[in-house]
Parts: structure tokens; C-alpha cells; sequence
């Protein structure tokens, strides 16, 4: 199953719609060891926003547990898919929408994943952009929890 994209471009629309259905399946269950299986074991999780570029499926394993405690309820709606048509990548633009722990307080944003697959139909190569300032900005304005 995970060899979906490995013998066809990324042109080919319904293949790039399943794989990108399953990430965005993976990552919405919040399930780190899915999201984590559809990356090669050399993967290169590349985070300009945080400042660190990670590797290895234990990275994004760790990040998904981690947005988890964050935003327990989050969920990303896939807003656009793009395909290259030279290799075996795409773009794909989201919407994250969670409510930060503790609190009552959404916080939505917009990204984009640029994903790089290997011959194996495996993610070799996966960059996440968005605006992080934004995203501070905006889990700082949560009012403070109520005292008890």
C-alpha cells in the first residue's frame, strides 16, 4: 500500500489523492506511528518555522505525540493538492484547527507540506511551512485559565 506513488508521477491525480488521504488520515487520528509509517527510514523532517531539521520516522513520531498534548481535539482540512510533474512530490495546503490544551481557546492557521517520496513510495523528504510568529500570536492571545 505505501508503494502508491512509487511507479507513477505525481501527475497521476488518484494516486497522490490516496496517498495524501492517508497522511492527512494519519495525522488527523493523531496517530504518530501511521504518520510515521508512511516516512522512509531516512527521512528528512525539515521545520524552518521551529529552527531544526530532524530525521529518522521517530522525529515526526514525536512531533505528532507532542501537537497532540497541545491541541488534544486539533485536526488539519486539506485545502490543495499540488502535484510536481518532473518527481515524486507534492504540495499539499492545509488548514489546522485545534484548541490549545486547557483552555477553550482555538487556535487555525495555514500551511503547506512540500512531500518528497522515494522509489518505495516512502516520504524522504518533508518540509512543513507556516507562519510561526502567527501562530505564537495567536496561542498568546488565550485568555489566562480562570483561578480556582
Amino acid at each position: 500500500m505505501t508503494t502508491i506513488l512509487a511507479d507513477v508521477a505525481a501527475t497521476d491525480t488518484s494516486a497522490a489523492e490516496a496517498f495524501c488521504d492517508r497522511w492527512k488520515k494519519a495525522w488527523n487520528d493523531h496517530d504518530g506511528d501511521a504518520v510515521a509509517a508512511l516516512c522512509a527510514d531516512g527521512l528528512v523532517y525539515d521545520e524552518p518555522a521551529l529552527g531544526q531539521t530532524a530525521h529518522g520516522p521517530d522525529s515526526i513520531r514525536g512531533f505528532v505525540n507532542h501537537m497532540a498534548k497541545m491541541f488534544p481535539d486539533y485536526s488539519f482540512t486539506r485545502l490543495g493538492l499540488y502535484g510536481e510533474v518532473t518527481r515524486r512530490a507534492a504540495l499539499v495546503a492545509w488548514r489546522f484547527s485545534g484548541t490549545l490544551a486547557g483552555t477553550d481557546h482555538r487556535v487555525e492557521f495555514h500551511g503547506d507540506d512540500r512531500l518528497e517520496l522515494g522509489e518505495d513510495g516512502l516520504i524522504t523528504e518533508y518540509r512543513c511551512l507556516y507562519d510561526y510568529k502567527s501562530v505564537l500570536d495567536r496561542i498568546a492571545a488565550a485568555p489566562a485559565p480562570a483561578s480556582a
